[in-house]
């Protein structure tokens, strides 16, 4: 009989309570809930309750959580991380005790952070760490390089509709989020998403293109990324990269790339605040086949996955179409089952999380260096501001240039673990922004603040493909 691993369940915010809890009490053959970790006390209590977890099993940090295993007054054998976006200090202090680690993406913001963690598990000789992506483990995803090898694909197009937070998590009966830590506290953590948004999206990165970074890429195409690095392994060369409507952030996202054999790729994520429902589509076409997997968002629950296969045999289509035995989120607990229990290696770990921050940071920069800028400061630049500031006369006012208004949003600055976007700024565009709780609602800090861009500027980010000629002002 499998052994039951007690899990700490490290961040009770949306994803742990829409995904992961669910899971665990579902799997009680394989799991039980040891220990819950959040900063807040207020969600903390209701979930904890939501959960039937009494209070002694609850703790504010993973320092304290970290005390109790070293009293022996709690036995953990894993954890799942799903706080924000700073894993880093709380993941290596539990890499540290020897615990097997589930992460909800991202990883980290940067390359660097990321480093942290791959170095350790190098000096350490040990992977415990695994990435939070279900659809890597979805059983139709599993089922698709059996039915068309990687040496016949001709496309691989993979396109996801993300609505805004109702459609994804209306039906999970996800607690009151609060995040009731002294300002002190916050402010602190704050500076420190900050600090960590702006070391991987570049020094001179704008708002927006923080945005786009955290909200469109980080929390979006990672997962495009994840599933196929699942079926075919990751995108090899970029070859083009769109964001549109201009100035809508996140907008849509539209990536072309190649594989190692040189079968080409297509991603396509929107964020539609007001679509219907969320819906996946991963479609494979090879001379003789066409594949198609439709996927659920794990917060649905059990629902299963598709997978429709068409071929033409002796002059006849025949199709064939499978269901999965389990949902994707269950199926990663079981494979995360057997990560800790028989060292089963991940899809996706440390080294997967570095090259796919290095490759969606390589997007962005596409995307803005399509707008006539850098991502990295200018030295001349700095070195001019330097130089004025020098030969001001004492006394004299420091004149400060106006920044950009604030910038036009499919949602919120604040960067978030849950995939839901949740506050929305005005577009600037013909789009509504739908009623989502404002930054200061959230549990969330917000990101930081908006870079001023050139005086000649638009504000708008304009893609590779939709560069329009100057017009002449006499004509």
């Amino acid at each position: 009989m499998p052994k039951i691993v007690n899990i700490a369940v490290i961040g009770a915010g949306t994803m742990a309570q829409a995904v992961h809890l669910p899971v665990l009490r579902r799997r009680w053959d394989r799991f039980s809930i040891a220990a819950l970790v959040d900063h807040s006390e207020r969600r903390r209590r209701e979930s904890a309750e939501s959960w039937g977890l009494p209070e002694e099993k609850r703790y504010e940090d993973v320092a304290a959580l970290i005390a109790a295993i070293r009293a022996r007054t709690v036995t953990i054998d894993a954890a799942v991380l799903s706080t924000d976006g700073l894993h880093v200090e709380d993941l290596l202090a539990l890499l540290r005790r020897g615990i097997p680690v589930l992460v909800e993406p991202p990883l980290g913001y940067s390359a660097e952070e990321i480093d942290r963690v791959v170095e350790f598990e190098r000096l350490t000789g040990r992977s415990l760490v695994m990435m939070a992506y279900p659809q890597q483990y979805d059983e139709s995803v599993a089922r698709i390089a059996e039915q068309i090898a990687v040496k016949d694909v001709r496309m691989v197009d993979h396109e996801v509709l993300m609505p805004a937070s109702q459609p994804l998590f209306g039906g999970a009966h996800v607690t009151t989020s609060a995040y009731d830590l002294p300002s002190e506290v916050r402010a602190e953590r704050r500076n420190a998403l900050q600090a960590a948004v702006k070391a991987g999206s570049g020094e001179a990165a704008t708002q927006r293109d923080r945005d786009l970074y955290v909200k469109g890429l980080l929390t979006g195409v990672a997962h495009q990324m994840a599933v196929l690095e699942a079926v075919y392994g990751p995108i090899a060369r970029l070859s083009a990269v769109r964001q549109w409507p201009k100035g809508v952030i996140p907008g849509s996202l539209e990536i072309l790339g190649e594989l190692e054999g040189g079968a080409h790729v297509r991603l396509v994520w929107h964020y539609l605040p007001f679509a219907p429902e969320y819906a996946e589509r991963f479609s494979v076409l090879s001379a003789r086949r066409r594949l198609l997997v439709e996927l659920h968002a794990p917060s649905h629950g059990d629902r299963r996955s598709t997978l429709s296969l068409r071929e033409k045999k002796s002059g006849v289509v025949q199709e064939l179409e499978t269901v999965a035995g389990l949902g994707s989120a269950e199926a990663m607990w079981e494979a995360f089952h057997r990560f800790v229990e028989k060292g089963e290696a991940p899809i996706a770990g440390t080294r997967s999380a570095l090259a796919q921050v290095t490759l969606l940071r390589e997007v962005l920069a596409a995307v803005v260096e399509a707008d006539g800028r850098s991502l990295e400061a200018d030295p001349e630049e700095e070195l001019t501001a330097e130089e004025s500031v020098a030969e001001r006369p004492a006394g004299a006012p420091v004149v400060v240039a106006d920044s950009d208004p604030a910038p036009d949003s499919d949602s919120d600055p604040a960067p978030e673990s849950d995939p839901a976007p949740r506050a929305e700024a005005a577009p600037a565009s013909d789009e509504p922004a739908p009623s989502e709780p404002s930054p200061a609602d959230t549990d969330e800090p917000a990101a930081p603040a908006a870079a001023p861009l050139p005086p000649e500027h638009t504000g708008e980010i304009v893609d590779v493909w939709s560069v329009e000629e100057p017009r002449d002002p006499t004509r």
